[in-house]
């Protein structure tokens, strides 16, 4: 997961981003970033912004109790994986953002059954501001 979560410098608010994803083993995968998110653009998509592009299916409530469901396509994934399904929920309280999330990815070659299934959490805190690189 922590190769999820890279973005590239923009001026705005600086965050401290810590992800922990559960893979279907049960390995964890804990990580800790600083991003800078553009003013007002911190949301479910932005925080999981290295999935690639991710369209939302759903999205209802308001970004301090939202409901969420997406859809997100990775350049480079493999021809046999259709796009990511992103369930999940998410809150802004202030300075301090939490998600918990299900990542599902599926493939052409098992459509009806699920190949892949990873939940995960990210939890930020507003440390200060940054400015664009």
């Amino acid at each position: 997961m922590a190769g999820i979560l890279s973005f590239p410098v923009l001026a705005g608010d600086l965050w401290e981003v810590t992800s922990t994803s559960v893979s279907p083993d049960g390995t964890s995968d804990p990580a800790t970033q600083s991003i800078c998110f553009a003013n007002g653009m911190l949301d479910p998509a932005q925080v999981l912004g290295g999935l690639g592009n991710c369209t939302f299916e759903h999205k209802s409530g308001t970004l301090s109790a939202m409901t969420f469901s997406m859809t997100c396509r990775t350049p480079g994934m493999p021809q046999d994986l259709l796009a990511m399904n992103v369930t999940g929920d998410a809150s802004l309280n202030g300075n301090n953002f939490n998600m918990h999330y299900v990542i599902t990815l599926k493939s052409t070659q098992h459509a009806t059954e699920e190949n892949f299934k990873m939940n995960g959490s990210a939890q930020a805190k507003k440390t200060g501001t940054c400015n664009a690189r």
